[in-house]
């Protein structure tokens, strides 16, 4: 046995069986078709290619406020269609990190959760969920839309699959998960969007193919954990700015 690691090392260095699939990018929530009005998509499309973290639009509106905050969440949903995104609930852990969030915001009162119940939709438009949000007595509407991306390639280190036993001990396989997390506040009467802003994550770690699918959980966990976190990091300063401009007297 210890003369044959230095031979399949060898091997390892001359032929190597890596792999380069490329993952695919996440869809944006413009192309999830959630905003249809063709003027709110098209400012939409414009600060989507901003670099900010969190951003307001350009649009001359005034939220009322104080008001409770409605959110509503939607997942990408890989069904028959690969991508279909679809209305998720926001759990009790989530809720209080939003509320926290909002304890933090002037004269936003509260946070209530959208739900499919109170949409009545499976595949829900913002116009569905800004009428449920103001049906709720809410003037602003959170919608963030989660999507993801994996990828699994082969490293060098995947010749030694041919073992039987490096199925277990070699890292032969490099798996990648990306989440892509991003936000549009809503003015509940005029279905104005008001801002956006992004949350991010890329993680990866290499191992063995026989725990393959435990790492893909972990990754997948963690990197929308991460980009939840960037998000919220980026909604604070959003929701600020958007109070802070109700406040302001009107242009002329």
């Amino acid at each position: 046995m210890k003369r044959l690691l230095p031979l399949l090392a060898l091997v390892v260095l001359v032929c190597g069986c890596a792999t380069s699939q490329a993952m695919r990018e996440p869809r944006s929530i413009l192309q999830s078709g959630l905003v249809d009005d063709p003027k709110e998509a098209s400012r939409l499309a414009k600060k989507l290619t901003d670099k900010d973290i969190a951003a307001l639009l350009d649009a001359d509106i005034r939220a009322k406020v104080p008001t409770k905050l409605a959110v509503a969440g939607i997942s990408e949903w890989y069904g028959w269609n690969d991508c279909d995104p679809r209305h998720v609930a926001t759990g009790a852990e989530e809720l209080q990190r939003w509320e926290a969030l909002a304890d933090g915001v002037p004269h936003i009162e509260g946070v209530m959760p959208v739900t499919s119940l109170s949409t009545g939709r499976a595949h829900p438009k913002v116009h569905d969920l800004r009428t449920a949000a103001a049906n709720m007595g809410c003037e602003l509407l959170l919608v963030y839309y989660m999507t993801d991306s994996a990828v699994d390639n082969y490293t060098d280190a995947a010749v030694l699959y041919w073992t039987f036993v490096g199925l277990w001990v070699a890292p032969g396989n490099m798996y990648e998960h990306r989440t892509v997390v991003q936000a549009i506040v809503v003015d509940c009467r005029t279905g104005v969007i008001l801002g956006t802003a992004t949350g991010d994550s890329h993680l990866k770690a290499a191992c063995p193919a026989s725990y393959g699918r435990l790492q893909e959980e972990k990754l997948a966990e963690g990197a929308r954990k991460k980009a939840m976190d960037d998000l919220l990091k980026g909604c604070k300063p959003l929701l600020k700015a958007i109070v802070s401009k109700a406040e302001q007297p009107r242009r002329g």
